[in-house]
């Protein structure tokens, strides 16, 4: 049974590879997002303001834990912040593989600020909050990870995600 839970950085490209690798592998694909989002009534970023970060922290464990519990083989992307929650990495640890997809931090705040400042940034300090954030939730997910695959910057998303199978496959992954 294939159970892959592809994580990293906000903005890493765990969604874009987790879809590419789950077509290349005719795996099914989830975004652990998607799935908060059909048991919230607003978006995620103003469900995280409004509620805190603990509050949706329970809904991402709740809804990978049934994800889990109904679906036999699967890619799942989880959200950046995953890290964050103690009981979901345990959760996947226990459940399957944990993929890290590993961007350098010097690659990834000018990706992530194009999509906006984010609520975990310090709009007085964006590149030191960053630098914490990046280096806290690196550890965290090179310390839980089964296979850490080093993207590097994107040539083409294609090509990566075969690299991506290639390595994936290599490794007895899949």
């Amino acid at each position: 049974m294939v159970k892959l839970f592809f994580t990293g950085i906000k903005h890493s490209g765990k969604t874009t590879q987790a879809k590419l690798a789950a077509s290349l592998l005719s795996l099914p694909y989830a975004d652990a997002d998607d799935i908060i989002l059909s048991r919230i009534d607003t978006t995620i970023r103003e469900f995280y303001t409004e509620h805190g970060k603990e509050a949706f922290m329970k809904k991402e464990l709740e809804a990978v834990r049934e994800y889990i519990q109904n679906h036999q083989e699967f890619i799942l992307s989880l959200g950046g912040g995953a890290s964050d929650n103690t009981e979901l990495m345990e959760l996947m640890k226990n459940s399957g593989k944990i993929i890290y997809l590993k961007r350098n931090e010097s690659e990834m705040l000018p990706v992530i600020l194009k999509h906006g400042l984010p609520a975990f940034l310090d709009k007085d300090d964006i590149e030191g909050s960053f630098h914490k954030v990046y280096a806290k939730r690196d550890a965290i997910y090179t310390a839980m990870a089964d296979f850490i695959v080093d993207l590097g910057p994107y040539r083409d998303k294609a090509e990566t995600s075969e690299m991506l199978v290639e390595k994936l496959k290599e490794n007895g992954y899949v």
